[in-house]
């Protein structure tokens, strides 16, 4: 056998062997891109944004009721719901909230949106990377004849927004009547 029909034939090889892996590569990848592409409409066929919301007339002044929810320092004392605020709610700032107590807690780390004394405040965070299952969450402060309405909600949105987490919209609907019943007892035990 000549070198020439030796490097033909060694050539033919590598270039049968390349086309074959080239093939199973392609075939691979498009299952990988079907998968994702499934797993995405899946998502998105369940996916319905959703929203938390809970209210309570408190006899005080907003200036009262702000004094309550703006202190994040005093979470601790008196929030069964957030049991723990790092950071100062400056617009922008990155805080850390803390969920519950032990090994039920969960840590998040939003950036607050909207700071409006005696008003408003507003906080936007993430679970695992932002557009997955994000939640917005504001406390509406309002007089009203008799003293203050304050109304918490939040809206959630991502992927895994919908069905998918109907139990926790629900907890936090929970939550967020126990926290402001919590405020409403701190902000009436101050004097005028």
């Amino acid at each position: 056998m000549s070198n020439s029909s030796t490097i033909y034939e060694i050539g033919r090889a590598i270039t049968t062997d390349y086309g074959a892996n080239m093939g199973l590569r392609s075939l691979l990848l498009k299952c990988i891109v079907i998968s994702v592409v499934g797993v995405i409409t899946v998502l998105l066929v369940a996916h319905d944004d959703r929203s938390a919301h809970a209210d309570v007339l408190i006899d005080r002044p907003a200036a009262d009721v702000w004094k309550v929810i703006s202190n994040s320092a005093a979470y601790p004392d008196w929030n069964p719901f957030i049991t723990r605020v790092d950071g100062d709610f400056r617009e922008g700032a990155t805080i850390r909230i803390v969920l519950g107590t032990g090994s039920d807690s969960m840590v998040f780390k939003p950036t607050v949106l909207l700071v409006r004394p005696e008003q408003d405040l507003c906080w936007r965070g993430s679970v695992w990377i932002r557009g997955v299952f994000d939640g917005t969450h504001c406390i509406h402060l309002t007089t009203v004849t008799g003293g203050t309405h304050l109304e918490q909600t939040e809206s959630f949105s991502g992927l895994l927004v919908g069905r998918l987490t109907k139990d926790v919209i629900e907890e936090t609907q929970r939550n967020f009547q126990a926290m402001n019943v919590a405020v409403k007892q701190r902000a009436e035990l101050k004097t005028p």
